[in-house]
């Protein structure tokens, strides 16, 4: 009688596939561990490159601040015919360069807007003296400044608009258009805007005035506040799509800081991303500044502005109206330009009322200088 198979020969196959299987998932169960910890090391790293690194590269990278507040690698117009008028439909103009800083040797390319009552004169007298027409003007000043991303063509609609009741004075910065290179500071513009002044008041005795626009609302009114060390105090003051502080700014606008958003929940971000810009002069603290600028001041900003938020603009309407004094410091207005219109940040000079918003702000203006005796 045959013997039975044994157990243990069909076991042993068994047991060994078994084995090999256990083995096999074991394998694969350390394998997935380790893609698992490897990942994951690489997202910490990830992690603290991203959000730990590159904020503290930021942070000591005053360049790359003043890149995002001047870019001026990126103006428009590119390549701009500063004397070439003709060929953008202005006439009555003329290019200058005024020098307004010895020790850095600043040269400020600038243009000589006539108001539109003169510009036929102008044409049809070839000898037409543009510095007698300041010399003798009926018409007064004002000083115009642009915002961060353009240079003193970019803004020739809004030229066309305060012809109507002024000499335009539109200059470019340091480091603009074809001023002159040098150190780009907020502090340094402002010095040299200050001497643009004086010398646009050695040209004439008309009534100055301030125009700014966007970053220029900023550089304009601390020319005013820095102005008043000297007790000059100019006509008055407009300003279009103004912000209140560049610190709001910084954490609320989504265009201009784009690169610090991403950081923004970051417990750090403050420390790491806003707080530099101060730290390293990039001050823009337009709503102090209008603390010490002693003339009536005009605001104008647009609903649907996408640079500049109007709830920015209406902040600094707020603080400057709570806390100047209004008969020693003159009265401050808003104007809201409804998004209706889309005009945005950059064509309010599109807006049929505007004239009529100067106008009246010139007679609030020089109601304010007959009775405090200015000017």
């Amino acid at each position: 009688m045959p013997r039975p198979p044994s157990n243990r020969t069909t076991e042993a196959p068994l047991l060994k596939y078994k084995t090999r299987r256990k083995n096999k998932s074991t394998c694969l169960l350390r394998c997935c561990v380790i893609v698992l910890m490897v990942l994951l090391i690489l997202l910490l790293l990830a992690f603290i490159i991203v959000f730990v690194v590159i904020p503290l590269i930021f942070k000591y990278s005053v360049e790359l601040q003043k890149d995002l507040v001047f870019p001026i690698y990126d103006l428009h117009p590119a390549h701009a015919r500063y004397k070439n008028f003709s060929k953008y439909d202005v006439y009555g103009g003329r290019n200058i360069y005024v020098h307004v800083n010895k020790t850095e040797n600043i040269i400020l390319g600038v243009w000589h807007l006539l108001p539109e009552a003169l510009v036929n004169n102008s044409i049809d007298n070839v000898d037409f003296d543009y510095a007698e027409s300041l010399v003798q003007s009926n018409y007064p000043i004002v000083l115009y400044f642009h915002g961060n991303g353009g240079n003193r063509v970019a803004n020739i609609e809004t030229y066309s608009v305060l012809r109507m009741f002024f000499h335009v004075i539109a200059f470019d910065y340091r480091c603009y258009g074809d001023s002159t290179k040098g150190e780009l500071t907020e502090m340094g513009i402002v010095e040299d805007s200050v001497e643009l002044y004086k010398w646009v008041r050695q040209q004439t005795n008309a009534s100055i005035y301030f125009w700014g626009h966007s970053l220029g609302s900023s550089l304009s009114s601390h020319t005013i506040a820095k102005l008043r060390d000297d007790d000059v105090v100019p006509a008055g003051l407009f300003l279009e799509a103004p912000f209140n502080t560049l610190r709001d700014e910084i954490k609320y606008v989504q265009t201009l800081f784009w690169f610090t958003k991403i950081f923004l929940w970051m417990p750090w971000y403050e420390a790491t991303m806003v707080d530099p810009f101060e730290d390293n002069g990039l001050v823009f603290n337009t709503e102090n500044y209008l603390l010490k600028v002693d003339c009536p001041v005009m605001i104008i900003h647009a609903e649907d502005d996408s640079v500049v938020p109007i709830a920015l603009g209406q902040k600094l309407y707020e603080t400057a109206v709570t806390l100047r004094n209004a008969t020693a410091q003159g009265n401050v207005t808003f104007y809201t330009v409804p998004a209706s219109l889309e005009l945005n940040h950059w064509h309010i000079y599109a807006l049929s009322d505007l004239p009529n918003y100067i106008r009246n702000h010139i007679d609030v203006c020089e109601e304010y200088m007959k009775n405090n005796k200015l000017e």
